[in-house]
């Protein structure tokens, strides 16, 4: 008999491989992108469900983060985010898995923006529910030295800015598409979780308890002002500034290199 629904959901830039570990815990048919670039398809938040060694799982798989910090975008997200959780009803969101292609061999400004606005849709007391999976190590060469010691560094430096914004947590875990291993041990993690806080309840998403707040309304057509004035809504608005002013500072430099001035 399977135990209490166990809600994960899935954050992370385009392509960070959310499609690919949704397919592989729940079997559904959903695009993925690949190792070649293609770009992944996911439109929309929708829900999988899946059970495994007697729970039931919902996997909430999500479109991608920009790959450059726009407001716009990441708002537009943000609010089917918003729209799901409160399609859900009293079920809470059990954990936070956040996404990183390995792949990508040193940490970019966007990726430190996206662990900033991963910390307001949750709050420090919901932390230790994420977990940060490295995704995309069936498409590298761990036969080279020289990657093998970049990738290490790469690890390092993405558990470095994981204890920075996320105290308390999250596990970091290792997603191989050619091993069913990883996967599970995430499930396990969750499943561990839910269980060891029993009969209490997790904390809340912290996002989740700004839209009651702020009177969030599931197709409402001003629900996007309530999603606004949440942490992540700022957040994003903030980061999206952030990159304006260093883009404009950039310009104005090399206007004056150009000019003389």
């Amino acid at each position: 008999m399977a135990t209490s629904n166990v809600v994960i959901l899935l954050i992370g830039l385009h392509g960070s491989g959310k499609s690919t570990f949704t397919k592989a815990v729940t079997g559904a048919d959903v695009e993925v992108s690949r190792c070649n670039g293609v770009t992944e398809t996911t439109r929309i938040c929708k829900p999988y469900e899946t059970k495994y060694r007697g729970t039931k799982f919902t996997i909430i798989d999500t479109p991608g983060l920009a790959d450059k910090v726009t407001q716009e975008e990441n708002l537009a997200i943000l609010n089917q985010i918003a729209s799901q959780l409160s399609s859900m009803g009293q079920v809470h969101v059990s954990g936070v898995i956040y996404f990183h292609d390995i792949q990508k061999l040193r940490l970019r400004g966007v990726d430190r923006a996206n662990l900033r606005i991963l910390r307001a849709i949750c709050g420090r007391p919901f932390s230790p529910h994420v977990a940060l999976l490295t995704t995309c190590w069936n498409c590298i060469n761990l036969d080279d030295p020289k990657y093998a010691t970049q990738y290490g560094t790469i690890l390092h430096d993405l558990e470095m800015e994981r204890d920075k914004y996320l105290p308390n947590g999250p596990r970091t875990f290792k997603f191989d598409l050619d091993d069913d291993i990883p996967h599970k041990q995430v499930l396990d993690h969750f499943v561990k979780q839910v269980k060891s806080a029993a009969p209490s309840p997790l904390p809340e998403l912290l996002f989740a308890e700004e839209l009651k707040k702020y009177g969030y309304q599931h197709k409402n057509k001003k629900s996007m002002r309530a999603v606004k004035k949440t942490e992540a809504g700022i957040r994003i608005a903030t980061e999206a500034s952030k990159e304006l002013d260093l883009g404009l500072g950039f310009v104005a430099s090399f206007w004056r290199l150009v000019s003389g001035y």
